[in-house]
């Protein structure tokens, strides 16, 4: 390999917000003819604290037509008054919140803000002792081929890291949550479990605490080293010859992260019944099966919304075709019907792998439906399909593939399924040929998103937009415009739960907005402690699934762990509004519903590298237990929080080291909130409840909510105070009528005023337009 630097700039040109910098080089290969040939450095200003970054080796080649990832710059472009000045040997780029600093003498490259340097890229400083680079600045590398001619096989950069700098994100990981000190690969693979950097959502984005966000704007594999190398450097690698970003500044990871997502793209809503409990196992075999699960289900009195299906509802030996085996699901519309008369919706197993031997497999043949191997054929593989059977890769740049495997989708659809898991996705070749004309080298990390994409957006055009869902595994940048996405595979134990959530975690600062998790982990039998613990974890999380490749339903594992199953499922059911209204926040914001406390605390370096327990929305706050003790720490931020369970209070900027029984989760509710609540139900039901409840927990005196009123479409905002021996009420209209709880209220108000309306004081209990104290709660129904 041969390595071609950035050496200086020889002229600048400015056009409107772009800045072309024509750079000179350093090249380690003598070209006779063509050592003088510069190389284009673009800068593209999206706004006053985003810009893209480009750089071109091969320039004479034309531009990238990769038209992934999709990127929505219209969303986030605003006007900017940029300012330039030519200062002691460098090109100083001003916005009103930042200043880009380009050596021209000497190549450099700075970001600055108004309270220090954000990312610093020079580095020729960082030497050892001898004189010799530990790290490559700005340019690319080169590989001879057949003994003569050099083509390009990475592009790149490295920049500096300050001490006590940290890294987050890069996609769904499960290794330690702060980046630094990791190498990273971004390139989907089969992780075949949680315990390695291996990942099946890796997302070129990352987050600094120094301020900012950098996603690399590529298909191709990226390779990162965040301090191993140097302690003092990081480094970026695509293996193209084109390397670009995106950087974000922001005052917040919030801010930073609301950019990104603009960007993008967000997530629609899933739909309601997606936020009910979802059975499965792999796998229900047959009609008879699932229908005694699903009768099981009611008799137990179990809170569930959706049963799935996994390989077995298609017919042996040809998975993936979609053609149901009706030998073991005999008459599925009936079968359906039935379930939906039952409250359950149903959810069908997939991968876009098509089986040798089918009539699917031959007709996408003689269509040239899959992906080619370069010779004209279609790339057949060994172990390609579940099973370990031989089977080809279904091409979705190809149109006509997307409408015949679509297709597929709509007859299922129509005969009443209500989604799909689309399982799979990592397993494109590199030297596959696409009918797009892209290799798999490009297109190897975006097929998932391109396979997501189509059957989401079918389930969409049958079911309603409304209605849109895929429970995905595999994601690129921008994938979470289509939710739901789970973690894969992990194994049935406290580390593979624990793994599970730290994936989770850096999924969510990745743009990840919606994501869940096999409850009890996949492969093998967990213990009943497990199972009782991860359904604690699970069933507080943005979606709750059971899955494994054993009995999951919570009989498997005795009468207590389904009576704690049970409660737990009725507390996600009671908190469904709060749930549902955090739902649409995330797909307003992107902000995900699943969060690491570093998302809403990062001014509290204790939050910085907690990844063992997390807020759910804006203001629960969950700590999963990870061992059979029942003992953990427990680290409480800014702030007061109150305990779910005794409503007992704590001071934040704590840990609380704390022992519970089996059948408890450690969960706090940050005070100042209102959250939104309804009677449990064993189904989820649509439209607003009759009665909301309005739990409050005052700070200061003063609490905050609000509520997604389906009916309305509207995010009702609620506030609470109370000023000497008044409490105050401010509330958006809303459908239902209102039930409100103020704990920690021991002295009975004078008044109790409900949007400017004073309440009367009920003496035999509550009713619409009174209030009460009891049990060191004031209560009132009232209609805004």
């Amino acid at each position: 390999m041969v390595r071609t630097t950035v050496s200086g700039v020889r002229r600048y040109d400015r056009s409107e917000n772009a800045i072309e910098l024509l750079c000179d080089v350093d090249r380690e290969l003598a070209r006779p003819h063509s050592d003088d040939r510069p190389v284009p450095v673009e800068l593209q200003f999206l706004n006053a604290s985003t810009f893209e970054f480009e750089l071109r080796a091969n320039p004479e080649a034309g531009e990238d037509r990769n038209p992934y990832p999709e990127f929505d710059r219209a969303a986030v472009r605003e006007d900017v008054d940029l300012e330039l000045e030519e200062r002691d040997g460098t090109l100083v780029v001003r916005t009103e919140t930042l200043r880009v600093i380009v050596g021209l003498d000497a190549w450099s490259f700075r970001v600055e803000a108004d309270d220090g340097t954000l990312l610093f890229e020079e580095q020729r400083d960082d030497r050892d002792v001898r004189g010799n680079d530990r790290v490559e600045p700005l340019g690319f590398s080169e590989e001879e081929i057949n003994h003569g001619p050099h083509r390009v096989t990475e592009t790149g950069t490295a920049f500096s890291l300050a001490p006590g700098e940290r890294l987050y994100g890069l996609g769904e990981k499960f290794t330690r949550f702060d980046r630094r000190g990791q190498e990273i690969e971004s390139w989907h693979v089969e992780p075949l479990g949680t315990e390695s950097e291996r990942a099946y959502k890796n997302i070129p984005f990352h987050v600094s605490s120094r301020g900012y966000g950098l996603l690399v704007d590529t298909t191709h594999r990226v390779n990162y080293d965040l301090g191993v190398e140097s302690t003092a450097s990081a480094t970026v690698g695509v293996e193209d010859d084109r390397f670009s970003f995106v950087f974000f500044a922001g005052p917040s990871i919030k801010t930073i992260h609301s950019t990104y997502t603009e960007l993008t793209g967000r997530p629609d809503r899933p739909p309601k019944w997606s936020f009910g409990v979802w059975m499965s196992r792999l796998g229900y075999e047959s009609r008879e099966q699932l229908e005694r699960i699903t009768d099981r289900l009611r008799e137990e009195s179990i809170p569930a919304d959706v049963v799935h299906l996994d390989p077995f509802w298609m017919r042996e030996n040809k998975s993936t075709d979609l053609v149901w085996d009706t030998e073991q699901f005999p008459d599925p519309e009936g079968m359906i019907e039935d379930l939906h008369e039952n409250g359950f919706r149903l959810s069908l197993w997939e991968h876009p792998h098509v089986p040798v031997g089918t009539d699917a497999f031959v007709e996408a043949r003689e269509e040239g439906y899959f992906v080619e191997d370069g010779t004209g054929k279609p790339y057949v593989m060994e172990r390609t399909c579940q099973g370990d059977y031989r089977g080809a890769i279904v091409d979705f740049t190809d149109p006509d593939a997307v409408e015949w495997w679509t297709d597929k989708h709509r007859r299922l659809l129509e005969m009443g399924v209500d989604t799909f898991k689309t399982d799979y996705g990592e397993y494109v070749p590199e030297d596959a040929v696409f009918a797009n004309g892209l290799s798999g080298t490009a297109m190897h990390n975006v097929y998932p998103y391109l396979y997501n994409e189509a059957v989401y957006e079918t389930v969409g055009e049958v079911n309603g937009d409304d209605e849109a869902l895929v429970w995905g595994r595999a994601g690129w940048t921008g994938s979470q415009r289509f939710p739901v996405h789970w973690g894969g595979d992990p194994q049935t134990s406290f580390n593979g739960m624990a793994a599970a959530l730290r994936g989770g975690l850096s999924a969510s600062l990745s743009g990840i907005g919606y994501w869940s998790h096999d409850i009890g982990g996949f492969r093998g039998e967990p213990s009943t402690e497990t199972y009782i613990r991860w359904s604690q974890f699970g069933l507080l999380s943005s979606h709750s699934r059971c899955h494994g490749t054993t009995p999951r339903e919570p009989w498997a594992f005795g009468e207590e762990a389904v009576e704690i199953f049970k409660q737990f499922a009725r507390l996600r059911y009671r908190l469904m509004p709060y749930i549902y209204s955090e739902a649409e926040v995330t797909s307003r914001t992107g902000y995900p519903i699943v969060r690491p406390l570093l998302f809403e605390f990062e001014d509290d370096p204790c939050t910085h590298e907690i990844d063992d327990q997390y807020l759910l929305g804006e203001s629960v706050l969950v700590a999963p237990i990870f061992d059979e003790s029942g003992e953990r720490s427990v680290y409480l931020p800014e702030g007061e929080w109150i305990d779910w369970w005794s409503d007992d209070r704590y001071e934040g900027q704590q840990h609380l080291d704390v022992t519970v029984p089996l059948d408890r989760v450690p969960l706090y509710v940050r005070a100042g909130s209102v959250l939104p609540m309804r009677d449990a139900t064993e189904r989820i039901e649509e439209g607003p409840p009759e009665r909301l409840t309005l739990r409050t927990y005052l700070a200061d005196g003063a609490a905050a909510g609000r509520y997604f009123d389906e009916q309305r479409e509207k995010l009702a905002e609620f506030g609470i105070k109370r000023s000497g021996e008044t409490i105050t009420v401010e509330a958006d209209p809303v459908t239902p009528t209102c039930e409100l709880h103020v704990d920690g209220v021991t002295e009975a108000p004078a008044d109790v005023i409900v949007n400017g309306e004073p309440l009367d004081r009920s003496e035999d209990g509550a009713t619409v337009g009174e209030w009460e104290l009891a049990d060191g709660a004031l209560r009132s129904v009232f209609e805004p």
